[in-house]
């Protein structure tokens, strides 16, 4: 049953899924305290595919193999595992409040993507602020490296993973990727990720750190709060509402980050991540409050 607009339930859903995404990078930033950041990306993608996968065979779900899909499929697993690859880079280096601000760049870079690449995808008067409130957020950020938690190298590969998350969603929309099941969809991106990040992870030191428990339980957070339920849950508000309202609510998701951040990790709330966050946030909703975003979880 589909609705035209979000009602209490859905806007519920929203806001749980942001709030879930919005605590993923502060329990990736606790987590490499006992794993190295690149291999906790394999693990989360490696150990999420195979539940994928029992999943789309349990359900007999379409899992299509042509030539085309397969290319297809290969070119955004590969995406995926290099946005990720930065993101948890990113994580490491520098603060969560920035890396939040940074990588929720995204629908800036998919905007501009789109109004050259897909028909009726222009860039309109609302779009443009938005990229322009995005790209300020960018700038406060750039501009504030005196805290010791705060590292510019981890802020621009932040920022690199936000394009390279872009060009995943582009490729979602604009490829064979379009004209599959979303699980299939997922699993393309979950299993073509594993081996590259697991792979690249030897080049990011020791791959097991100061290792206790909680650690186990930090990446049980990432597989299935994250990559399991909020794509699932995702998938189903998607077909249920109006995507661009749907979309609306990622705005909320940096703000989340921001806030765990600095309630969890102690991360000071100085005023331009407060500046940036409100720019960014604002940004979010104006660009993506008439268009759709790509299916898929950071």
């Amino acid at each position: 049953m589909t609705k035209t607009r979000i009602d209490a339930p859905g806007a519920a859903f929203l806001i749980l899924i942001s709030l879930i995404l919005g605590g993923n990078q502060v329990v990736m930033k606790l987590t490499s305290e006992g794993l190295s950041p690149v291999f906790q990306a394999g693990l989360r993608s490696g150990v999420a595919a195979l539940f994928i996968a029992a999943y789309i065979l349990l359900r007999r779900i379409r899992f299509p193999m042509t030539r085309e899909v397969v290319i297809a499929g290969c070119a955004v697993g590969f995406l995926f595992a290099f946005e990720f690859l930065c993101l948890y880079v990113a994580v490491d280096r520098t603060s969560v409040s920035h890396v939040s601000i940074m990588f929720y760049t995204m629908p800036v870079h998919l905007s501009i993507m789109a109004h050259f690449l897909l028909p009726g995808e222009r860039l309109t008067g609302s779009r443009i602020l938005g990229l322009g409130l995005c790209l300020a957020a960018v700038a406060v950020v750039m501009a504030d490296q005196g805290g010791e938690r705060t590292d510019l190298l981890g802020d621009v590969v932040a920022f690199v993973g936000a394009i390279g998350w872009a060009a995943v969603g582009m490729l979602l929309r604009a490829s064979a990727m379009s004209r599959i099941p979303g699980e299939a969809t997922l699993l393309w991106q979950l299993g073509v990720s594993t081996p590259f990040l697991l792979g690249a992870a030897v080049f990011f030191g020791p791959l097991v750190r100061d290792f206790e428990s909680q650690h186990i339980w930090l990446m049980g957070y990432q597989v299935f709060a994250v990559a399991l339920f909020c794509f699932w849950a995702w998938l189903l508000l998607i077909r249920i509402y109006p995507a661009p309202a749907v979309a609306s609510y990622s705005f909320l998701t940096p703000v989340f980050s921001v806030v765990l951040a600095w309630a969890i990790l102690g991360e000071p709330l100085h005023a331009s991540v407060v500046i940036g966050i409100t720019l960014v946030a604002a940004g979010i909703w104006l660009i993506n409050r008439r268009t759709q975003v790509p299916q898929k979880v950071a």
